[in-house]
Order: C-alpha cells, then sequence, then structure tokens
C-alpha cells in the first residue's frame, strides 16, 4: 500500500499556491504610530495589516537577515481576536509575533514549524491576543539565523460567517516557479474577530 501524507492539521493551502507577488508598500513611522494609538483607543477603523519598516537593532538581536525582512503591523478591534498559523513549507519556518516594532521589543510567541511539510505552525487553534496590535516578522529557519520570507496582506480573505479578519501569505523562495505564479503557502497567519 502506498505511504500518504495528510496535513495534520488541516490547511486548505490551495489558494495560495499560484500567486503574483505584490511586495506591500511600507508606511512610515508617523502614519504606523498613529494607527497603534488609534487601534488601542478602540478605533475599529484602523484594524488590518500594514507593511513597516522595522528596527534595525531588532533584526539584528533577533539575528532575523535577507533581502525581504517586511514586519507587518496587524491592529485589530481590541483584545480578543484569534491569530492561527499554519505552513506548507519544505523548509522549516519561523514567526516572530512582537508587541512592538523596536529593539525592546517582548517577542509574545516565537513559533517554529515541527519538521517539513507540517502544517503545524503555533497551537493547532491558534491564540487569542490580549492587545490591539501585534507585530508579525516571517522568515525561514536557516542553521545560525532566520532569513526574511516574502509577504503580502490579504484584506479580502473571509474568516467565515459572524467574523471579519485578514491574513498574511509567506513565501520563502524567490518565486517564478515552474508552474508560473509564486508558492505563499510556507507561511500563512489568520487574524479574525467577532464581527
Amino acid at each position: 500500500m502506498a505511504w500518504i501524507r495528510f496535513p495534520v492539521p488541516a490547511f486548505d493551502s490551495g489558494p495560495l499556491k499560484k500567486m503574483a507577488y505584490e511586495p506591500p508598500a511600507p508606511i512610515s513611522g508617523a502614519e504606523a504610530a498613529r494607527i497603534v494609538k488609534a487601534a488601542e483607543a478602540g478605533d475599529s477603523s484602523v484594524a488590518g495589516g500594514y507593511a513597516v519598516e522595522p528596527d534595525a537593532a531588532l533584526l539584528e538581536k533577533l539575528d532575523f537577515r535577507g533581502d525581504y525582512r517586511t514586519m507587518i503591523l496587524c491592529a485589530l478591534p481590541g483584545p480578543g481576536a484569534r491569530l492561527l498559523g499554519r505552513s506548507y513549507a519544505w523548509f522549516n519556518q519561523r514567526a516572530f509575533i512582537l508587541d512592538r516594532n523596536a529593539a525592546d521589543a517582548e517577542i509574545l510567541y516565537n513559533w517554529r514549524t515541527p519538521r517539513p511539510m507540517n502544517t503545524r505552525f503555533g497551537p493547532e487553534t491558534g491564540v487569542i491576543l490580549d492587545r490591539a496590535t501585534i507585530c508579525i516578522l516571517s522568515g525561514r529557519i536557516l542553521a545560525d539565523h532566520t532569513r526574511g520570507n516574502r509577504v503580502m496582506i490579504d484584506h479580502d480573505w473571509s474568516p467565515g460567517d459572524g467574523l471579519a479578519g485578514f491574513r498574511i501569505a509567506a513565501a520563502c523562495d524567490e518565486g517564478g516557479g515552474k508552474e508560473g505564479g509564486d508558492d505563499f503557502r510556507n507561511a500563512c497567519f489568520e487574524l479574525s474577530w467577532q464581527t
């Protein structure tokens, strides 16, 4: 009988397989500060993902290298949003989930995929966040450091009835696969909340 690999936990990664890479344009530091302030004050109109330039000292501290080191600032409509990670990649993935974009940022979660082609990335049912903003850095684990992934923000993603949210998709290759499009299944972060 042939050996069959089943992804555990389930991850419908097909829609992320052949995507055209559209790098998100980073917002300014002043705009990021405005969004953080608004989110922490309960302004749900700023909810979403925003590309920001990560603090250089933070990248050095985390040993996070490479050409693609975009941080995603996630603004949420207050505490209680769920963050769910999934992966479909031959290369082990890492995610730093941070409380802010600063050299002294607190690492809230440091997720790693347990082995290649394992869909588990963080807790199986995700985590409930106790804050209105987080920052995410996504990368591929190499021998002694993490190399940043290419990332895209999908604000059109629908988390299901009664929920709102967005997702961040990441690819650890250089793009231009033989099948056309890029494989953004390598790391996926879904943020959702009750409407």
